[in-house]
């Protein structure tokens, strides 16, 4: 008896912590080129240094999406495809994280706050947003795995190219804050960022004083001085003032269209003229 008590005991036990709340993680991976990549690469590159996608890399858990972009940025995985008119050409299961959606938020605003990846941290080349999806996944999401190494390596390929060198001081003078290829112009609601403070009770905003409201309204002076123009008086246009028939409820207006389509004698010479 003794012993199958400590086994019933056992059992819960371990039922109790294999119940743990896991989520699923995944990495969606876009081709920003479209599928141009290969081709114009190894024009541009040279064939040894082909590439076969330009790469963007995003962690999907907890129903949103999370990328590096203007900030870390978060949204639905719908709202992001459809505002980038892009769709994940992969999606990479990186397995199951106990960290909660607020956990992990957390750690994103953090990241944000101490500039790692804050909104002006962006840089194509050392700090994008295939890295931040591998930290992302490994650091924030304490996970095994993360985005793959030839990703993480393409930057270094393209600047070992001869273009690469030859183009990279442009493009480090180039290179301005907030220019993730994902961006879009901002409007409505929005991704989500991490520089952004949790959702929190409303609080009534302060009335900001309207700086023109004091300004006295200038003085007409058409009244003052007489008008030297002659006075007009309206003239008829007998065409549009016809037109106004059509809005009348008068069953007359039936017979204008008539005459319209099917113009007598007389409207016929005045056309043909």
């Amino acid at each position: 008896v003794l012993i199958t008590r400590r086994l019933h005991i056992g059992n819960i036990i371990a039922m109790s912590t294999t119940s743990t709340t896991t989520h699923e993680v995944q990495l969606a991976i876009y081709d920003l080129s479209m599928g141009m990549a290969r081709g114009l690469s190894a024009q541009i590159l040279g064939p040894q240094h082909t590439v076969e996608i330009i790469p963007h890399t995003a962690i999907i858990a907890y129903g949103k999406e999370y990328y590096f972009g203007q900030g870390i940025e978060w949204c639905s995985p719908h709202e992001f495809r459809a505002t980038r008119g892009i769709h994940p050409i992969d999606i990479q299961p990186l397995g199951h994280t106990a960290c909660t959606e607020q956990q992990f938020e957390d750690w994103c605003r953090a990241q944000a706050a101490n500039g790692s990846f804050g909104m002006q941290s962006y840089d194509f080349f050392h700090r994008n947003c295939n890295n931040f999806s591998e930290e992302a996944a490994r650091q924030g999401l304490r996970l095994l795995k993360g985005v793959p190494q030839w990703i993480l390596d393409l930057p270094q390929k393209f600047l070992k190219s001869p273009m690469g060198m030859a183009v990279r001081p442009m493009l480090e003078q180039m290179q301005i804050t907030n220019t993730a290829p994902t961006n879009v112009p901002s409007g409505g609601a929005g991704p989500t960022r991490a520089s952004q403070p949790p959702a929190s009770s409303p609080s009534v905003a302060t009335p900001v004083a309207n700086p023109w409201a004091n300004i006295p309204a200038a003085k007409s002076t058409a009244s003052a001085q007489p008008s030297s123009l002659p006075k007009q008086t309206s003239r008829a246009t007998p065409l549009l003032d016809k037109q106004t028939a059509l809005l009348s409820t008068d069953t007359g207006v039936v017979k204008i269209c008539i005459d319209r389509l099917k113009p007598d004698q007389e409207h016929n010479e005045y056309l043909s003229k």
